[in-house]
């Protein structure tokens, strides 16, 4: 669920991980822990907040000149790597069954993404939405790392049985795309609009029995997720997680409905959050759309017509109300400026 960026915290395995990969690259572990602030990640309850994650993956793509450290992170994270979870992932009976722990139990995984699983039209996807504010970096690396790795999940509980499927990302092609026909049979396409991603299966494919499937084991490992996540508290604020999702879905202009649908709340209760916290979905998407109606005037490459329509004002006049209204000057006249 949104999130406040200071309370959101990455398992320090992750971290681990990444630094072992890094240590491969000739990358020295301790000043980029020193940078980023990371006192220690050695400690299997340590958590690593989200500023200090993004301090890291900068000073980890300046010391290494690599843009593919989330595809590498990716690779290295199979079930395994996801402590009693991943137990419990592993010895589920279906993949069905997998990915409904997964999403039960994704706060265990990483609480800067929302998980839901939906169904429709004989397809099954898998959601992934941010739940905090991620800068645009942290985003692509998240991105990456959340598509490869659960690849390797797929490979590690289906053998070679993984069905085929389709990956959308809204970050843009990377410069080493080619990389993502490692995860054939899966069809990855980039640039998909609101931020996150969707891994999109046949219906049927849910039905697949897992290759180390074991009831009683996944019980007792399952009995010890629901333990750690009743520990597992985070102070949530929506109105910074709506702000960034109508900020980086541009043309889309997502709805209140899609947003709660995002994080499987209803729309009332999404609403009813946002008036406790001192605002309104209208004037979120009012903000926004004032913020992206300045940048475009300002760049003087699109006329005041073209601008309002972009934004979705069925005529003009009502945009230059609107405009008017919250800035105190017509349009027209900021970009005459």
């Amino acid at each position: 669920m949104p999130a406040v960026r200071e309370s959101a915290g990455l398992p320090a395995r992750y971290i681990g991980v990444l630094c072992d990969i890094l240590d491969g690259l000739g990358v020295e572990r301790a000043a980029l822990l020193r940078e980023a602030r990371i006192r220690s990640i050695d400690s299997p309850d340590a958590l690593v907040a989200l500023r200090q994650v993004e301090a890291l993956l900068a000073a980890a793509e300046r010391a290494s000149g690599r843009l593919d450290l989330g595809f590498e992170l990716g690779r290295r994270l199979d079930p395994t790597a996801h402590d009693v979870l991943g137990f419990a992932l592993l010895t589920s009976p279906t993949l069905g069954h997998l990915l409904r722990l997964a999403v039960t139990y994704q706060r265990l995984l990483q609480p800067f993404f929302a998980l839901t699983l939906q169904r429709s039209a004989g397809r099954a996807d898998l959601v992934y939405v941010p739940a905090v504010a991620l800068l645009p970096r942290s985003l692509r690396v998240l991105e990456e790392a959340i598509v490869v790795s659960n690849h390797a999940g797929f490979r590690s509980t289906l053998g070679e049985r993984v069905p085929d499927y389709e990956v959308f990302m809204s970050i843009e092609r990377p410069a080493h795309a080619e990389r993502y026909r490692e995860l054939a049979p899966a069809r990855v396409r980039f640039g998909e609009g609101t931020p996150g991603l969707r891994i999109s299966f046949p219906a049927a494919a849910l039905e697949k029995p897992l290759v180390m499937a074991n009831a009683r084991a996944m019980r007792a490992a399952e009995e010890r997720c629901k333990a750690l996540l009743r520990r597992t508290r985070l102070k949530r604020r929506w109105t910074e997680w709506c702000r960034t999702m109508l900020r980086e879905s541009e043309d889309s202009r997502p709805t209140l409905e899609q947003l709660a649908g995002f994080v499987n709340i209803s729309s009332r209760t999404l609403a009813r959050h946002l008036e406790g916290e001192g605002t309104s979905f209208r004037e979120l998407s009012l903000q926004v759309r004032t913020e992206r109606a300045r940048r475009m005037l300002a760049a003087g490459d699109l006329s005041v017509t073209q601008v309002a329509y972009r934004l979705g004002f069925t005529d003009v006049a009502s945009f230059v109300r609107s405009f008017r209204a919250r800035t105190g000057r017509t349009p027209g006249s900021l970009r005459r400026a």
